[in-house]
This record gives structure tokens, C-alpha cells and sequence, in this order.
């Protein structure tokens, strides 16, 4: 029954797009579509946001790999995507209510597939130093205020590489606060809604993230990115061929899936000449 609402979901995308007469040239954006992300690594494959998910992204040949950056209880900078434990590992509760060795005690990969019980939450220091020298790093920040992005900076500075690093920024002041403190790093713009788009790219942001659910209305809110001479990113998830085929309509620079796998296989299929719209 999911994948049926998801037909349904891109199918009428697709014809949103053809009324609007967007770009139909898929050959062209797929080759355009230079930065594959593996949404919390490849979290198809593996259980999300862990070495083991990270290390698949690298793997199947993702460009960049997400993760989300928390704060425990003693302040250390931990991987988890929900602020709870409850759906991703053995613990419950708030996860910074919690020391970071108390979570990296927990079983973070069991939920996903008992082969996998051995992963714990990585700190933030365990995925930039896997990461350096192999793929992008996007860091969602799930946090604002200055000392937690200091100490974000930090981290990269000493054990990962700015310059191949992404920075999901949530806001204008932390867009710019990352400017002074992390200069060699790039951002995508992770807006809270389309009315933030010049804001952020204002404050730098060469990247700004729309939702496809941003664009069922038309392609306004992607001009309005191309407009500022930013690169567009548009979410994406499973990197199959219609919801690929919906997302270059809009001709991103960037997208990501939680199976990098799949998407890249896609990508390739269609830049080799597979077809068109119309």
C-alpha cells in the first residue's frame, strides 16, 4: 500500500511537471546531477547513522554520506538521527540525557537486522575520521547556539577535512556563524520553508534544499534557488526510476536516497539515453 501512495505521489508530480513545462531533457540533468548523498549512509542497506551505514556509502560510490549531530549529557558531539532512542536502538528516552559512552553501550544495529547487533552510535569524531580522505561529509546539525557549533567546527577541523565537508545549516545566524569559524567548508541551506530561499542563500549557503512536496504546486521555488546562483538540492529517497524521473524535472545539482545504491544505478541508466518525458 506504501508504494502504491508513492506511485501516486510521483505520477502526479511528473504531470505537475509537464503542465509547467519544465525541462524534459533527463539525459542532460541526470549528468547534471553531481552530488549523490546517502541519506544517514546507505540506511537502505544498513542500520542509519552508523559506522556500518557509512562505510556502505563509501562502498557503493556515494559523493557525500548525511549524518545528524547531537549533543550528550557530558557534551560530546554523537550520530543519532532522532532525539530518542526508542526506534534505533535498545535504550528509551532522550539520547542527551545520556553520556556517550553510555550510549555507545547501547545496540544500535539490532532494529535493523540481528547481524548487525555489534553497531553502537558513533561520535562524531569516529565518522570524520572514517570519512576523511573518501567521501563528503554532510553534517545535519540538530542543534543551535554558538558553543555546540564551535565545538562542531572543531571536531572537523582536527579529525575530518572542511574542505570536503557539507554543513546543513538550520538558520541565517548559524549560516554565517559558520562562515567565520569554518570558512573552508560549504553549506546546503536546510530552510524551514521556500520564503527562507534568499535569506539563506544570502548568508552563503551554496546549496539550499527544497522537499519534493515544495514543488507540486510547479517549479517556482526551484527558479527562485537558481535565481541566487545557488546549486538546488531536492530530497529524494528511494532512488528508483519514477521518483528520479520526477526529481529531474526540477534539474538539481543534488540529491541524496537512502539506497545510493540504487540511485546511482538509476543516474547511469538514464544518462546513458534511456528515454525521455516526452
Amino acid at each position: 500500500m506504501k508504494r502504491f501512495y508513492t506511485w501516486v505521489y510521483l505520477f502526479g508530480l511528473l504531470a505537475v511537471s509537464s503542465v509547467y513545462g519544465l525541462d524534459h531533457d533527463l539525459e542532460s540533468a541526470a549528468k547534471k546531477l553531481t552530488q549523490i548523498i546517502a541519506h544517514r549512509g546507505a540506511s537502505a542497506e544498513r542500520p542509519e547513522c552508523t559506522i556500518a551505514a557509512t562505510k556502505r556509502a563509501i562502498e557503493v560510490g556515494a559523493t557525500a554520506t548525511e549524518v545528524d549531530v547531537r549533543t550528550s549529557k557530558d557534551g560530546r558531539l554523537f550520530i543519532l538521527h532522532d532525539a530518542t532512542l526508542d526506534r534505533t536502538t535498545n535504550g528509551t528516552g532522550p539520547a542527551n540525557a545520556l553520556t556517550l559512552q553510555e550510549l555507545q553501550q547501547l545496540d544500535a544495529g539490532s532494529w535493523f537486522d540481528k547481524k548487525y547487533r555489534n553497531e553502537s552510535i558513533p561520535s562524531l569524531i569516529e565518522v570524520a575520521q572514517l570519512c576523511r580522505g573518501k567521501i563528503d561529509l554532510l553534517l545535519d546539525l540538530k542543534e543551535q547556539g554558538e558553543g555546540y557549533d564551535r565545538q562542531v567546527a572543531a571536531v572537523i577541523r582536527e579529525h575530518g577535512d572542511p574542505a570536503k565537508t557539507l554543513i546543513g545549516v538550520r538558520s541565517v545566524e548559524q549560516a554565517i556563524r559558520f562562515w567565520t569559524i569554518l570558512p573552508d567548508a560549504r553549506q546546503l541551506g536546510l530552510i524551514p520553508t521556500v520564503d527562507d530561499i534568499e535569506a539563506f542563500a544570502k548568508a552563503g549557503s551554496e546549496y539550499i534544499r527544497l522537499w519534493p512536496k515544495w514543488l507540486e504546486e510547479g517549479d517556482a521555488p526551484a527558479r527562485r534557488v537558481k535565481a541566487t546562483g545557488k546549486h538546488l538540492h531536492v530530497n529524494g529517497g528511494t532512488g528508483d526510476m519514477e521518483e528520479v524521473i520526477a526529481l529531474l524535472a526540477f534539474k538539481p545539482d543534488s540529491t541524496g536516497a537512502d539506497d545510493p545504491k540504487q540511485l546511482l544505478a538509476t543516474l547511469k541508466k538514464i544518462a546513458g539515453g534511456m528515454g525521455s518525458l516526452d
